[in-house]
């Protein structure tokens, strides 16, 4: 296999047989806030440093919790342990080193994340980790009892299916970012 279908296929993660176990796993840790006592599976502890202000810098702290106070690094983490091939885990873990590198030594942590995700939407191998790290993020973000309930249009008894909704000023997850979130 190729280093350009090992890329294409990080988008296959969630078709894995562990996904659905793991994502359930994430949930129910949700729910407690000791998140002191994880142990990294995956990521080396600069590499796990450099998630964790990616991803909050991909979902920071608003009038909800930011990506990495609901846990979605740890979910990353155990996500890319178990599921991704050797191939796989090589790609994300030379983008870890790239993030780790440039978040460091970059005086604008945004303007520089900015730069990684052009370069990974104009099909640059060396970046294409970086979709993958944004599609789980949102995915464990979204999935976690904060992005469920505050950060959602959540229903708690939801009604009639309807298609079209107009949107405005209050509605939510229709924010203006300069990182795209489509693949």
């Amino acid at each position: 296999m190729n280093r350009r279908e090992v890329i294409h296929s990080l988008g296959l993660v969630s078709t894995h047989v562990l996904f659905p176990s793991i994502l359930s796993g994430f949930l129910s840790r949700c729910s407690n806030s000791n998140q002191e006592s994880y142990t990294s599976q995956f990521f080396g502890p600069e590499e796990y440093d450099a998630i964790q202000k990616t991803i909050d810098i991909i979902l920071p702290k608003t009038t909800t919790k930011s990506a990495s106070q609901v846990g979605v690094h740890q979910f990353l983490d155990e996500v890319f342990a178990k599921c991704l091939t050797a191939n796989q885990q090589e790609i994300v873990h030379e983008g870890a080193k790239i993030l780790q590198n440039g978040l460091s030594s970059s005086e604008d942590q945004i303007t520089f994340l900015t730069e990684v995700d052009q370069k990974a939407y104009e099909n640059d191998d060396q970046y294409a980790f970086f979709k993958t790290i944004k599609q789980y993020t949102l995915v464990g973000f979204f999935t976690s009892q904060e992005g469920e309930t505050k950060a959602s249009n959540y229903v708690k008894f939801p009604g009639d299916y309807k298609g079209d909704i107009k949107l405005n000023e209050n509605t939510l997850n229709y924010g203006e970012t300069g990182l795209r979130f489509y693949l």
